[in-house]
């Protein structure tokens, strides 16, 4: 009945009704019953019967007055029928409800007084059948169990569903911060791939434009390099959304960029027109992945702004390695003249600094003391395990602890390179 009343097909009153009935019927039944030629079941006692189903009713609304009314039926039954009879099922049921709905300490007071006062009135008050009352107090114990054991489960399923959700949000929270962590590569790959290409599209046809008819020879290299450009971004494109769509068709990867490829890399900057001052190092050993890719991008980057922010000037790129730490730095000596290409606002040095915060380093730009612009980054090279991804490197520790070496190198300017 109680399943029944919880899953709301029937109403809580009517299955107290139900019950108090099947109570009364079972009175009934074993009270009824011809023992040495009278009936057990008098008026008096079935009064008192009918008396404790109704009080058993209220031990929803007021648990610990049903609780104490339907023992005050019991013990009067007990001390005026003296006969053996389950009127103890009312108070039963009225203890249950008590343990549901009320308080600890209320539960503990309520309970023990009315197993004291049902066992003393057994003792004092029966002829001989002392065992046989005692039977009522044991009952309400035995209700009282009932309701702490159903009080105890449905603790531990709320606990359940309470961890369920939580779980669930924590999923769902992981998730999300997965999803904007994707994103966020995905458009540091963009940003630093394609602009790249894009920059020296735009930049060569310009020199297209600017030659067509006084140079055509000079014009026709500079648009074989737009077209090559724009095969390059198509196909990177091509792999990216591939990727994003997970498609199953074979599609055409590419090694993740490293500093080996850097001289092709600033040769295409040198044939768009930036003077490049690059000295390879004699060798800067096993790198892990991250460190290398990220060097890459700084560089790249910054190269790309030179083209688009400072027309005309030359580039110094350095490169070093001691024991704990990569630095590249990559400075210009300013715009010979005023920059004519502006691509829109751009991410460059956010994408930059985030790049170089997820493994732990320390980014400077800005513009320089005697003119131009300058990028010094620091990456510690513990931090880098082979085969890290950007985006989940570990955090470098106690980075504030220690001056950057070359810092000062730049000034403290407003940044004006995107």
């Amino acid at each position: 009945m109680g399943a029944l009343s919880r899953s709301g097909r029937l109403p809580p009153l009517l299955v107290d009704c139900l019950l108090a009935a099947t109570i009364v019927v079972l009175n009934g039944i074993v009270l009824g019953q011809r023992q040495q030629g009278h009936l057990e079941l008098t008026v008096s006692g079935a009064l008192l019967v009918l008396a404790g189903a109704v009080f058993m009713l209220l031990r929803r609304r007021l648990p610990v007055l049903a609780l104490a009314l339907t023992t005050a039926v019991g013990i009067t039954y007990t001390i005026t029928q003296q006969a053996k009879s389950p009127i103890g099922l009312f108070m039963a049921c009225s203890a249950y409800m008590v343990v549901q709905r009320t308080e600890r300490h209320v539960q503990k007071i309520a309970i023990v007084s009315v197993v004291a006062v049902t066992v003393v009135a057994a003792a004092v008050y029966t002829n001989g059948e002392v065992f046989a009352n005692l039977v009522n107090g044991l009952v309400v114990l035995f209700g009282a169990a009932i309701g702490e054991a159903s009080r105890y489960r449905r603790a531990y399923l709320r606990e359940l569903e309470e961890r369920a959700l939580r779980a669930e949000r924590s999923r769902d929270e992981e998730a999300q911060r997965r999803v904007i962590e994707e994103r966020l590569r995905i458009a540091h790959e963009l940003h630093d791939v394609i602009a790249h290409h894009i920059a020296l599209m735009n930049v060569q046809s310009g020199v297209a434009a600017h030659v067509l008819r006084s140079q055509p020879d000079e014009a026709e290299r500079a648009l074989a390099l737009v077209r090559s450009g724009g095969r390059t971004v198509l196909q990177e494109l091509t792999v990216l959304l591939g990727v994003l769509r997970r498609s199953g068709s074979p599609l055409p990867t590419a090694p993740t960029p490293s500093l080996h490829e850097l001289d092709a890399l600033i040769d295409s900057f040198t044939a768009a027109g930036v003077e490049v001052d690059w000295v390879p190092p004699d060798s800067l050993g096993t790198l892990p992945d991250v460190i290398e890719l990220t060097a890459y991008r700084i560089v790249q980057e910054s190269l790309t702004n030179v083209l688009k922010h400072a027309p005309g000037a030359s580039a110094h790129i350095r490169i070093t390695r001691d024991p704990r730490y990569l630095t590249v730095a990559v400075t210009d000596t300013g715009p010979l003249h005023p920059a004519t290409n502006h691509l829109g606002a751009g991410h460059g040095l956010v994408g930059m600094r985030e790049r170089v915060a997820a493994v732990g380093g320390t980014l400077h730009s800005g513009p320089r003391p005697d003119g131009g612009f300058g990028v010094h980054a620091v990456l510690p090279l513990e931090t880098g395990v082979v085969g890290d991804d950007p985006g989940t490197a570990g955090r470098r520790p106690d980075a504030d602890s220690e001056r950057v070496p070359g810092a000062g190198e730049l000034s403290a300017g407003p940044t004006c390179r995107r």
